[in-house]
Formats: structure tokens, sequence, C-alpha cells
């Protein structure tokens, strides 16, 4: 017979409240909350008590409803609804995530090559996808990416000051002035050039393995950047080849000449002359070979190559292996 199941613990709810304060701007205008829908975590964003009520950050909150609600995408958090809640006011309910943002990470440590390409990769795809909506987000940065506790996964977040073509409202130059691309900074249109910039400059906050990629992205001229997004992800996997294939030719090289290293020693090792050998052996009376019998003729060894074929320390190798090798390395730069 099965033993009864149950908790472990009080299901009182004491633990988890109905509704919860978890991040409020230090220098913006939102601040958002938890709660607990059905028994379902969400997340409500709304506008801090002194901004409730102001037209300008309200038509803010209802845009950044507007563009959010309209994506749907795996690393973009997703939007719900438009809710007036009591004591917070007008809310955007969206996607409660589990995790963390980058800025939160990175300070955690050193990320480690899979997980930053892993995170790269699926930021690329997100920002990406976002641009094919004609939407531009103009406030990429770390602690606008969430990285889920499970899995580390990537969340795009944050659509306050991003813009699209259709929108007539709040289409001043806007941003984080650490991470906001020359052409905004001087009050000029953003646009998705802008966001490969940003990327750049977030790309930089992580390490600078990518430096080649970082500083096409961060081209003072939009014309010198990155035309898309997708050259971006293409060029940080053409960059992370790249060191493969070196790496690869490397051990190739090895390989070959390794076990030629023992023989070349021996064939370069100095002769022993007749007179060392005299010198050593002693005497002895030169003994008459049978009239019938003739001295073996030992067959010299070769000293060069055959067609087809390369010299190393008087050592033919076949040099189509090599070739064939070497083949197989430069596959991986296409």
């Amino acid at each position: 017979m099965e033993e009864s199941s149950g908790f472990f613990t009080s299901q009182d709810g004491a633990k988890n409240a109905a509704l919860q304060l978890v991040h409020s701007s230090q220098e913006g205008f939102v601040e958002v909350w938890r709660v607990d829908r059905m028994g379902r975590f969400r997340a409500l964003k709304c506008l801090k008590a002194e901004y409730r009520g102001n037209r300008l950050y309200e038509d803010l909150l209802r845009k950044d409803f507007e563009i959010g609600y309209s994506l749907r995408h795996a690393g973009i958090v997703e939007y719900y609804g438009f809710v007036k809640e009591e004591g917070l006011g007008n809310c955007i309910e969206m996607e409660w995530i589990d995790g963390r943002t980058l800025a939160v990470l990175k300070e955690q440590g050193p990320l480690g090559k899979d997980l930053e390409d892993s995170i790269l990769d699926e930021l690329c795809d997100a920002l990406s996808y976002l641009h094919s909506r004609g939407v531009v987000h103009r406030d990429l940065k770390p602690s606008n990416v969430m990285v889920t506790h499970a899995g580390n996964h990537v969340r795009l977040i944050d659509f306050g000051f991003s813009d699209t073509a259709s929108h007539s409202i709040l289409k001043a130059s806007a941003g984080t002035v650490t991470y906001a691309a020359p052409e905004v900074l001087a009050g000029g249109v953003a646009d998705e050039l802008s966001d490969i910039y940003s990327l750049g400059l977030v790309m930089t906050s992580l390490s600078r393995r990518h430096g080649g990629v970082i500083r096409k992205c961060c081209e003072r001229h939009p014309r010198h950047r990155y035309q898309s997004v997708g050259a971006v992800k293409k060029a940080l996997h053409s960059h992370s080849m790249l060191w493969a294939g070196i790496l690869f030719i490397g051990l190739v090289v090895l390989m070959v000449l390794l076990p030629l290293l023992p023989r070349q020693v021996e064939e370069t090792s100095p002769a022993v002359s007749q007179a060392d050998t005299a010198a050593v052996l002693p005497v002895q009376e030169p003994v008459a070979a049978p009239a019938a019998v003739k001295p073996m003729e030992l067959p010299r060894p070769h000293t060069t190559a055959p067609s087809g074929s390369g010299h190393i320390g008087q050592v033919a190798v076949d040099t189509a292996i090599i070739d064939d090798l070497f083949r197989q390395a430069t596959d991986l730069f296409d």
C-alpha cells in the first residue's frame, strides 16, 4: 500500500503575498510589482506614485504596452494586458521572469565562453525579430536583458523608449547615455543601426573575445557598421570558427611533424669514422670469403622523393595526405 502524499510546509500563503514590489527604477519613472493571479505569478509595470496622472508618462506607459503586446518571440517578455490596479493605477500586466538581469549576472563573475555565446546568440535572435517587426528598442543595455535561472535563456525587456514608424508621439531621442549611439546623442533619429551600436557595447560589457565584431558594431558612422543583426550573429560565429580553424591546422601540422622528428634526428646525427672505429675495436685478421659466395650488397636509401611527395630530413612524406588534412581545416572557414 502506498503512503499518502502531502505538503511539507504550511500553505497559508504568508510567504507569497498577493502584491510585492520587486523593482523601482532609481532614475526612471516606473516600478514593477509581482502579483499572484489565480496561482500564477505575473509582473505589473506601473508609474511611480509621483508620475501617475501625468499625461506624458501615461502616454509613454501606453506606448510601451502597445509595442510589447504586438511582439511574440521566445526571447522577448510577453505582454498580457493593460489593466488598472487598485493603489497602482494603470499597469502593464506581463510575464513574470524568474531570473536576473545581465548586469547582475556579469557582476557575479565571468560567464564562461559557452554561456556568453549562448546569451549573445539568443539576444541577436530577439533583436533581429524586433527589427523585422519595425520596432527599434532604443534602450538596449545589460539591465534590459533578463537571463532566466532555468536554462539561462534570454528575455529582452522594457520597451518604454521603443519606437515604430506608426507611432506619432514621443519621437524625441531617448535611451541611456552610456549605451546610446553617437547619432542619438547628437539628437538624430534612432534606427536599427543605433541598436546595433548598443549591442556592440553590451558585448563589450561581457568580454573582449569578439574585438573585431565589437569594433564594427561601434563604428561612429552608421553606414560603416553591420547593416543587420543577422550579419552581427554571422560574424560572431565566423570569428569563433576562425580560431577553431587555426587551432585545428596547428594540430594537423603537429600530428604530421611529430612522427618524423626521431627519424630526422637519427639521420642527421654525426657518422662514426673508420679511424674512430679502429681505435675502439681490436685488430683482427681479415677472413677470406669463400670463392662461391659474393658479398651482399645493401640497397641504398632513397635520397629523392617520388612524384607527389615532399621531403623532411631526407624522409619522403606523401603531400596528398597533408593536402587533404589542410582541405578539411579550411572547410571550417566556409
